[in-house]
């Protein structure tokens, strides 16, 4: 990961913003029911697909197959096209987006949460944000008096003096030692993040170089997580950080190491203690993508989820842009191999993978790029049901949710033109979209 992210603030208006992208804010209400007929039902869990119709009651899927005469509620024939579970991004910082040439595109976590809802998002895990705004934000929803897709937030990031996420003006937790972790740690549970987010990144950046913490702070925070029964997600930045916080417990690694592939052990290992996986690709591999291949910028999903400034400033071309991008794409293109490689491995071993964009940064979009991951997924060597099931069922597991598409299941779907099981770009072909039982996306 490249650390060249600004963050703006947090805190601006959002609505005539959010109006200006053609994404109406969506109204908080009652669930209702609803009848979606004559469709092809994909259940990642199961590796099914059933050919009928979805029946959903109070904000839950009642049935799936043939429609029972007293399914009451809205019914809409769906001609034959592709319901999947709704998508869910596992690594976000939710303010916004940028784009080469220091371009800022959005307008703080409630717009986001409107406008992914159009990439078929219908909830994402913010790891690093202002404390108060986010958890203020992740209140109001959880009271019933804002939309949008569904926020979970780590709140602050915890890191080293100087370390990764204290660099950009935010206020977060800094730990140097085993007794500040348990120190901040106990102050910050109370406010009930969804999970506790740490640095520990040791790669050597060269002059971009960042402080981490050291083994026992990191091993004091793992263990002071655990005991209060939080989850937990570390930014890696080498294959040993990752060795290291697998064996004190970690719940979750975010990023691919630089340079080599996964060991063997390293592999075995994450496997039995039952670790996931957010790779992160998309950041590792998109802004190379962006730059060199205009098809992707003026696809109909990337316009509608960007503004005509960020657009443009992809469509300029790596040509056009100051030397330090050209460097990061060589990087990219060249790390692409062992990157693509080690998910392979992770994934053949049986590790849980789940999607995750890191958007926020340059070369990411908000919503859009948890269809490029699902598509870099497969790149590496997963299957389209795999790809699904990590930004789908594998999301629910981790987060306490039910997601798919069985009885009890949340109504949370995407309804698309095309099977993603033949091509997993088909995910972007999204006609509409459900949430709790609600259309909040109507094409």
């Amino acid at each position: 990961m490249d650390h060249a992210r600004a963050v703006p603030d947090m805190t601006r208006t959002v609505g005539l913003l959010t109006l200006a992208l053609g994404v109406a804010p969506v109204p908080v209400a009652a669930a209702q029911d609803l009848v979606l007929t004559n469709g092809h039902i994909v259940d990642p869990a199961r590796r099914t697909v059933v050919e009928g119709g979805v029946w959903i009651r109070d904000g839950k899927i009642a049935g799936v197959g043939p429609v029972p005469a007293d399914a009451t509620g809205e019914r809409i024939d769906l001609g034959g096209r592709w319901v999947i579970p709704a998508l869910h991004d596992l690594h976000t910082h939710s303010f916004g987006n940028q784009g080469p040439g220091r371009v800022f595109d959005g307008g703080g976590t409630q717009a986001t949460a409107e406008r992914v809802l159009r990439a078929g998002v219908t909830s994402f895990l913010d790891l690093f944000n202002q404390e108060a705004y986010i958890f203020g934000l992740r209140a109001g929803q959880r009271a019933g008096t804002l939309g949008g897709a569904e926020i979970f937030a780590s709140g602050p990031c915890f890191t080293a003096t100087r370390g990764h996420c204290s660099e950009y003006g935010v206020p977060t937790r800094i730990i140097d030692s085993p007794d500040d972790a348990r120190k901040q740690l106990a102050d910050l549970a109370p406010k009930r993040p969804d999970v506790v987010k740490l640095v520990y990144d040791h790669f050597d950046y060269g002059p971009n170089s960042l402080p981490s913490v050291d083994r026992p702070t990191m091993e004091a925070l793992l263990a002071a997580a655990g005991e209060r029964g939080l989850k937990t997600v570390i930014h890696v930045g080498t294959w040993q950080d990752v060795r290291e916080v697998v064996l004190a417990g970690a719940t979750a690694v975010t990023h691919l190491p630089r340079g080599d592939t996964v060991p063997d052990d390293l592999v075995r290992l994450m496997a039995a203690r039952g670790v996931y996986h957010i790779p992160t690709l998309v950041v590792h591999q998109d802004l190379s993508a962006l730059l060199t291949q205009p098809e992707l910028v003026a696809s109909p999903l990337f316009a509608a989820l960007t503004g005509e400034t960020l657009r443009k400033a992809y469509a300029r071309g790596l040509d056009s842009l100051e030397p330090r991008y050209r460097a990061v794409v060589n990087r990219q293109i060249a790390s692409r191999p062992a990157m693509l490689e080690s998910v392979r491995r992770l994934a053949a071993a049986g590790v849980s993978m789940l999607t995750g964009t890191d958007a926020g940064n340059v070369g990411v979009v908000q919503g859009y790029s948890v269809h490029r991951e699902m598509l870099r997924l497969v790149e590496a060597g997963l299957t389209p049901w795999d790809a699904l099931r990590a930004s789908t069922t594998n999301a629910g597991k981790f987060l306490g949710r039910a997601y798919g598409v069985g009885p009890g299941d949340q109504a949370d779907l995407v309804v698309l033109d095309a099977s993603p099981l033949e091509d997993i770009a088909n995910t972007q072909t999204i006609g509409l979209v459900v949430m709790r039982g609600r259309v909040v996306y109507r094409r």
